[in-house]
């Protein structure tokens, strides 16, 4: 990285050599059309909706949430590779007209209210273009735009007049690629942090139950009523406008219990300058009194270790009439064991209440001893304390991604070639990866199952068992390891080489042969005579097999691959669980079992990754 010289624009300093731009000079705009609401889950064909633009996507779509049917399909807008699709309408100005990126390809539709930019692919990576629409300085421009207060929308004529300066194609390549890096970090996070809270909700449903005792302890549980372990209370007073950021008094509201606290706290977060409420004294178990949702929203609580903290009112104090009860465990098995106790006491309509009276009855069968409480709410901390661990930091990372937005995005920082990428540079690495398709290409064009998708799982395949560099990004599609810019550029070299034509023939791509076929071949004997024989076991391996058959070993081969790369465990369950759970939903239309006998035969034939070639 470096710093670089700048130039003054009407938008702030860029650096000298980005190209000053609009969003319309970027290719065609177009809007979406149809798909609604009751129309998602009528079929199996991917859909974007704008509405999940906002909730479900960031900068560029990796899995879709909602399908529909070949009829809702034919009166929608198909989406491109590469396609920017923008929210043409939200709630408000800072939100509209939010960009998630289309670099699949999957055969998928645009509803409507989304505005489509087609960008010329020649000179601009999509995935760049994603982060980038979402960045502050373009953000601040498309606020400028909105109009509407209730609902606020955004044109695509007044869209299309947003500006933006452009770095060269090969550095939004590397930003695309340092960026995505640390998205993929981060979505690798929440992941595991997702599977630490399954584990977690396991446990405790074991735990809190006795179902499943821990060492030592084996003492019959016993039924108690809560009014005969805790003095039953409320809180009274403050109200939102009563908080003040230079309070002399720390303070609690009700609707912390919701959104702030997870069965435990050891602070406070608000002050206020008003004497009202009811003090705390650690081990007080606390709950909502009230919601306007439904009953079973107030069956959580949560205890504070924190002494003098005025509860206001609306919240329910359980506070404990011997210490010889864990606090921690009682809110966590009041929050998680048959809610319904407590949601079958709740009352109203249109507001919903909980009474400490109604609390009074209530049994719940506990471990007679504090020290088995105890015990259990230890294991339980833990596992919250690794979770909180994994959280924080996930929450570094997404920071670290803001700052290197605003940082790349703007050029403040560059990120320049590597040595290595300065001499694949000199060596065209374009053109060396086309004279590897044109060989796969002239074995193969006249077998009736080559075409667009098993030429790139050939390419793939080249690519990790022949070990050489052919300036590829794979990322994990429908049909198995795919990088469809990289097919688009090779397309274009076969052609203008005049050695194939990629050409659609009854609905696929083929490859037709041209008048300088087979001239190609001193250059591949120049740059890959030793990857000959390699070459020669792929293509007669899969020479006659069918397009499916060669994206199950080429999507193997790359999960295998990826496992390996992170150090993880390589069984054939492990490489299976990680295509049928983290590839793409497509694929679990394979059985199991046909996947772990293509592991078997990959095995035999040689098809194996190794981390060396990497």
């Amino acid at each position: 990285m470096k710093e670089t010289r700048f130039k003054e624009t009407e938008i702030g300093l860029f650096p000298e050599d980005w190209k000053d731009a609009t969003i319309q000079d970027l290719g065609p705009i177009s809007k979406g059309k149809g798909i609604s609401r009751a129309e998602c889950g009528t079929g199996n064909i991917p859909c974007v909706r704008y509405g999940e633009i906002y909730k479900d996507y960031d900068n560029y779509i990796k899995s879709f949430q909602s399908f529909i049917s070949k009829e809702v399909a034919k009166t929608s807008r198909k989406l491109q590779y590469g396609e920017l699709l923008f929210t043409g309408s939200g709630e408000t100005k800072e939100d509209i007209g939010k960009c998630v990126a289309f670099v699949g390809n999957e055969e998928a539709y645009a509803g409507g209210d989304i505005i489509i930019v087609n960008p010329n692919l020649e000179d601009n990576n999509p995935l760049f273009l994603g982060f980038l629409m979402n960045d502050k300085y373009i953000i601040s421009q498309k606020a400028l735009r909105g109009q509407g207060d209730a609902v606020v929308h955004i044109t695509s004529k007044t869209l299309a007049t947003v500006q933006m300066v452009l770095p060269p194609l090969d550095e939004q390549t590397r930003i695309a690629s340092a960026l995505t890096s640390i998205d993929n970090l981060i979505s690798s996070l929440d992941k595991l942090i997702e599977k630490k809270k399954n584990i977690k909700q396991g446990t405790m449903q074991q735990l809190l139950t006795g179902k499943k005792r821990l060492n030592g302890f084996n003492e019959p549980w016993v039924e108690i009523e809560l009014d005969t372990i805790f003095d039953l209370k409320k809180g009274n007073g403050l109200s939102k406008e009563k908080i003040s950021i230079d309070g002399i008094y720390k303070c609690m509201l009700y609707g912390e219990i919701f959104t702030r606290f997870n069965y435990i706290t050891n602070r406070h977060f608000h002050k206020t300058n008003y004497p009202e409420g009811i003090l705390s004294k650690i081990g007080d178990v606390l709950m909502p009194a009230s919601t306007t949702t439904k009953g079973i929203d107030l069956v959580k609580a949560v205890a504070i270790n924190e002494d003098s903290v005025l509860l206001g009112g609306d919240i329910i104090i359980l506070r404990k009439k011997k210490n010889n009860q864990d606090s921690y465990f009682w809110a966590t098995l009041i929050s998680e064991v048959d809610k319904s106790k407590v949601a079958d006491k709740t009352q109203g309509i249109t507001i919903i209440h909980l009474h400490t009276n109604s609390l009074k009855n209530i049994l719940y069968t506990v471990p007679s001893s504090y020290k088995e409480q105890s015990a259990i709410a230890s294991v339980l901390t833990s596992m919250d304390n690794a979770i909180a661990a994994l959280e924080a930091k996930k929450a570094k990372y997404e920071q670290i991604k803001q700052g290197m937005m605003q940082q790349l995005l703007t050029g403040k920082i560059r990120l320049v070639e590597s040595a290595s990428e300065s001499k694949a540079r000199k060596a065209n690495a374009y053109f060396k990866r086309s004279v590897v398709a044109a060989e796969i290409a002239d074995r193969l064009c006249e077998e009736p199952t080559f075409g667009h998708v098993k030429m790139m799982k050939m390419l793939f395949l080249a690519e990790r068992l022949c070990r050489i560099e052919l300036d590829t990004h794979y990322h994990r599609d429908a049909a198995g390891p795919y990088d469809n810019r990289a097919l688009r550029s090779i397309d274009g070299q076969l052609k203008r080489q005049g050695w194939f034509e990629a050409k659609n023939v009854g609905g696929r791509i083929v490859y037709i042969p041209l008048q300088r076929r087979g001239n190609h071949k001193k250059y591949f004997n120049k740059y890959y005579a030793g990857c000959a024989s390699v070459l020669d076991k792929i293509t007669e391996t899969f020479r006659t097999m069918t397009t499916e058959q060669c994206e199950i070993v080429a999507t193997l081969f790359s999960a295998w691959e990826d496992l390996l790369h992170a150090g993880k465990s390589c069984t054939e369950n492990d490489i299976v669980n990680e295509v049928l759970n983290n590839w793409h939903e497509s694929k679990q239309r394979i059985s199991r079992e046909h996947w772990l006998n293509a592991i078997v035969w990959m095995r035999r034939e040689g098809f194996v990754p190794q981390v060396e070639t990497l």
